[in-house]
């Protein structure tokens, strides 16, 4: 059953979220209390339902998958070493990856979230460490960055 009445879920695409592979998309809105799109009786169908529970699927699992990520490419540095890189949070890191290529080693955000994670750049692209098979090296990681003005 469809209604006649335009409903607030119209504003989200099913199929823009599966193309952008970005748990942001809809983030804000979703989480958003005041303005959480909620069930209209009148207004939303069915079909309706359906959509909005598949998108908060999606969203939350790439939202999950980021911070698992995240968590498992965070390094560990001990208190105060004077030398310890500045902190990265979740935002950066997925920015790092959303970043088109080439992602230049000399950039000052890469930098960072290259020298407080497990991260590097292999080909101009940004890689996880981990991921890379056995013996490929990536060509910028925290122990290989070519030097610039802030590390002086």
């Amino acid at each position: 059953m469809t209604s006649k009445y335009c409903c607030q879920h119209d504003e989200f695409s099913l199929r823009k979220l599966k193309k952008s592979e970005d748990f942001t998309l809809y983030l804000d809105e979703l989480l958003d209390q005041d303005e959480f799109p909620k069930i209209q009786p009148g207004y939303c169908t069915e079909e309706c339902k359906e959509k909005m529970k598949e998108i908060y699927r999606i969203t939350f699992e790439r939202y999950i998958e980021t911070i698992n990520k995240y968590y498992s490419d965070s390094r560990i540095f001990e208190y105060n070493l004077g030398k310890n890189p500045r902190g990265c949070d979740i935002w950066m890191y997925r920015e790092f990856f959303s970043t088109p290529p080439p992602i230049s080693p000399q950039d000052e955000y890469a930098r960072m979230v290259i020298k407080a994670m497990k991260v590097g750049i292999k080909d101009g692209k940004p890689v996880r460490l981990c991921e890379l098979p056995p013996g490929v090296q990536c060509d910028f990681d925290a122990k290989n960055l070519p030097d610039s003005e802030e590390d002086e």
